[in-house]
C-alpha cells in the first residue's frame, strides 16, 4: 500500500526534474503488481484488504469520543482555532483533551460535532506543538469508573484452612489465590491499597 500512485505518473512527475534520476530508476523497478490504484471513489476507500482509510478514521473518531466522554473535565471542542479562524476555512471543528503529558487534538467534520460530549469553547486552546507521534499522551489519562481488581488471596472475605482458600463472601472455594474476586474487598493490612 506504500505506492498509491500509478508508476507511469510518478515517472512523468520525476522526469520534470522534481527529484533525482536515481528515484526514476527505482520507480521503474517497482513491479506493476505492487502499485495500488486509488479507487475512483477516493483514497478513503483504499483498503489493505481488511480496512479502508474511511473505516479506520471512523473507528478512531468513535474511540476518541469515548475517551472524551470519560474525561469531560479535561476535554473541549471548538469550530475555531486559537487564532479565531474557522478550522480549515469552515466545515470542520477541533476537539482536544488535556492530559498530564500535554494536550492532544483531532479535527473532524461539523456533522460529528455532537458526538463529542464536552465543553464548547469560542476558540481552541493553544496548540502545544503535539503531533501524531504524541498520541501516547492519551495513556497518561487516569482510568475512571474502573473497579479495582482484588485477587482472592488479598480479599478480606477469604481464609485459608485445610480445605484451601475459602471465600466467605461467595461461600465457595477459590480455585487459587490468583483468581479475581468478583465481590471482594482488600484487607486493611494489604499495603497495595484498593477497595
Amino acid at each position: 500500500m506504500t505506492e498509491c500512485i500509478k508508476r507511469e505518473a510518478a515517472i512523468k512527475c520525476c522526469s520534470f526534474g522534481r527529484t533525482s534520476l536515481g528515484l526514476i530508476d527505482e520507480l521503474r523497478r517497482i513491479p506493476a503488481a505492487n502499485v495500488v490504484e486509488i479507487p475512483a471513489t477516493g483514497i478513503g476507500d483504499l483498503s489493505d484488504g481488511y480496512h479502508t482509510f474511511n473505516g479506520l478514521y471512523h473507528q478512531r473518531m468513535i474511540l476518541f469520543a469515548a475517551i472524551v466522554k470519560q474525561n469531560k473535565d479535561k476535554a473541549w471542542k471548538s469550530y475555531r482555532h486559537e487564532d479565531g479562524e474557522l478550522c480549515f476555512g469552515g466545515g470542520w471543528f477541533i476537539v482536544g483533551i488535556d492530559t498530564p503529558e500535554g494536550s492532544y487534538t483531532y479535527h473532524y467534520e461539523n456533522k460529528d460535532f455532537d458526538l463529542f460530549d464536552c465543553e464548547e469553547l469560542p476558540v481552541a486552546k493553544h496548540w502545544d506543538g503535539h503531533t501524531e507521534k504524541d498520541v501516547a499522551r492519551l495513556l497518561s489519562l487516569p482510568a475512571t469508573n474502573v473497579r479495582k481488581v482484588v485477587l482472592c488471596r488479598d480479599c478480606m472475605y477469604s481464609q485459608t484452612d485445610e480445605r484451601g482458600l475459602w471465600c466467605f463472601n461467595d461461600y465457595e472455594n477459590c480455585l487459587s489465590g490468583d483468581d479475581f474476586c468478583s465481590r471482594g474487598k482488600r484487607r486493611d493490612t494489604d499495603m497495595r491499597g484498593g477497595g
